[in-house]
C-alpha cells in the first residue's frame, strides 16, 4: 500500500458511489492532488435514480462508471479487478423504514457487504477495504460512548451494520493480511451534496421548515444525536485512505452532538414557516445517544462544518423562504 500523503494512481473502487456520501467522494477523489492520476470506479446500482450524481464530476478526475448492485457478486468481482481500494458505501439507509424491510435491509446490507469482501478477497490486487459502518449501532446509551463500548443496535439497519463491520474486521485473518479494512461509524449525516437525501434529520428539518411543511419530533426533543456534515464524511474517509494507523480499526466519525431541539433552535430563526408536532410514546427517532470522536481526531482527522453551517447552506440554497442574514462563513 502507498504510504501516508502519497496516494498517486491508485484504482479505487466506491460501491454506492452516486450516493449521498458518495456523490461527494468520487468529487473529492477526482479533485485532491493527493490522488492525482487515481482511477475511481463508480459501482451502482442507480435504484434511486440520482443521475445527477454523476454529472459535472470534475475534469481533474479519472472516472469510470461500473452498473450494478450488490447482490451480483459477479459484476463486484468484475469491478474489483485490478483495484487497489474498496470503499464500501452502498446501502439501504433508512433506520426507521428498515423495521418494515428487514429481509430487505439484510440482503443488501449485509449479505451484499459479504460480496464486497469476497470480491476484495478474489482480487490479487486490493489491499484496503474501508466500510461506512452507522453511531446507531450503539443503540440508546447512557453519557457518552466511544469505540469500546457495547453495542446493543435497536434497527435492522444499525444490526446488519453492525454484522458488517465484524466481516470486515475479520478480513486481515481471511486474507493472511493481505487485505487491511477500516470500518467508519458515522453520526447522522447532513448537509448538501449532489446525491441529496432528505430523511436525515437536519435536511428534512431545513427543508420542511423552508416550505411550512409540519414536521413530527417524538419525545421531548431532548435526545442527542451525534451529526457529521457529508463533506466532512468524505474527509473521513480520505484520511482513512492516506492514514496506515486506521488500519484494522473501528472509529467513530462525529462533527458534534446536539439535541433535536438544538438544531430546532437553529432552524426556526432561519425559516420561520417551520410547523413542529410533537408525539409522545415510544419510537426510533426518541432513542438518545451521545458519541465520543475523539479517537480519529486523535489521529488527525478534523470536522470543519458544524450543524449551524449546514443550515446556513440551506438557507443560501432556498433563499426566497428564509429569512435573510449575512456575513455567514460556512466552515468557518
Amino acid at each position: 500500500m502507498h504510504s501516508v500523503g502519497v496516494s498517486h494512481g491508485l484504482k479505487i473502487l466506491v460501491t454506492g458511489g452516486a450516493g449521498y456520501i458518495g456523490s461527494q467522494l468520487i468529487r473529492d477523489l477526482g479533485e485532491d492532488p493527493r490522488f492525482a492520476g487515481s482511477q475511481v470506479v463508480i459501482y451502482d446500482s442507480m435504484r434511486d435514480e440520482r443521475f445527477q450524481s454523476l454529472m459535472h464530476l470534475p475534469e481533474s478526475g479519472r472516472y469510470d462508471f461500473h452498473y450494478g448492485d450488490l447482490q451480483d457478486a459477479d459484476e463486484l468481482i468484475a469491478a474489483a479487478q485490478d483495484c487497489d481500494v474498496i470503499v464500501h458505501l452502498a446501502a439501504l439507509t433508512n433506520a426507521v423504514v428498515s423495521f418494515g424491510r428487514a429481509e430487505e435491509t439484510e440482503e443488501v446490507n449485509y449479505n451484499g457487504t459479504e460480496n464486497v469482501l469476497a470480491a476484495a478477497d478474489r482480487s490479487p490486487t486490493v489491499r484496503r477495504v474501508i466500510y461506512a459502518s452507522t453511531c446507531s449501532v450503539y443503540g440508546e446509551t447512557s453519557g457518552c460512548v466511544d469505540e469500546r463500548s457495547e453495542c446493543h443496535p435497536e434497527s435492522p439497519y444499525a444490526r446488519f451494520k453492525l454484522q458488517g463491520e465484524r466481516s470486515v474486521q475479520a478480513l486481515s485473518g481471511r486474507t493472511f493480511g493481505r487485505v487491511l479494512g477500516t470500518s467508519l461509524r458515522l453520526g447522522t449525516v447532513f448537509g448538501l451534496s449532489p446525491g441529496l437525501r432528505v430523511h436525515t434529520v437536519v435536511n428534512i428539518f431545513a427543508l420542511h421548515g423552508a416550505l411550512g411543511m409540519p414536521i413530527t419530533v417524538f419525545g421531548t426533543g431532548d435526545q442527542y444525536r451525534p451529526f457529521v456534515h457529508v463533506r466532512d464524511a468524505s474527509s473521513a474517509f480520505l484520511f482513512a485512505l492516506t492514514t496506515p494507523e486506521t488500519q484494522e480499526l473501528v472509529l467513530n466519525v462525529v462533527g458534534e452532538n446536539a439535541t433535536v431541539n438544538q438544531i430546532l433552535s437553529y432552524v426556526k430563526p432561519r425559516f420561520p414557516k417551520l410547523k413542529v408536532r410533537r408525539e409522545p410514546g415510544r419510537h426510533l427517532n426518541q432513542l438518545s445517544y451521545e458519541v465520543d470522536g475523539s479517537a480519529l481526531r486523535q489521529l488527525g482527522w478534523q470536522p470543519v462544518i458544524n450543524v449551524q453551517d449546514g443550515i446556513e447552506e440551506f438557507a443560501r440554497l432556498c433563499s426566497p423562504f428564509a429569512t435573510q442574514t449575512s456575513g455567514v462563513v460556512i466552515g468557518g
